[in-house]
């Protein structure tokens, strides 16, 4: 859930002090300083090799398949985690699953 869709009680909020939280006159907070995260749309040669890595296949295996070099599929790969802020491939095919790019 969304820190931005979330209205706590005063209470709680004077309680544990909600990061980047302002308080409004109910003293609900009713502004919250999140970051929404900037997703650029993947290529779809991109989605190629990220679909395949959710299906297991190793770089080695991905660049087989399509016919294209280990290295071109090892950039394909930082490209794609840097557009989805993940931290390695499972978390980018995660993270894609989770956005609707990627159906497994």
């Amino acid at each position: 859930m969304a820190l931005a869709n979330l209205a706590l009680p005063h209470s709680i909020t004077a309680g544990i002090g909600v990061a980047g939280a302002s308080v409004g006159a109910s003293g609900r907070p009713w502004s919250v300083d999140v970051e929404a995260p900037t997703v650029v749309p993947m290529t779809g040669r991109e989605q190629e090799v990220l679909t395949l890595v959710a299906e297991g296949f190793s770089n080695k295996l991905v660049a087989a398949e399509l016919g294209i070099c280990e290295r071109t599929v090892k950039n394909h790969l930082t490209s794609i985690m840097t557009k989805l802020r993940a931290a390695d491939r499972t978390h980018a095919v995660v993270t894609a699953v989770r956005l609707g790019w990627l159906v497994i």
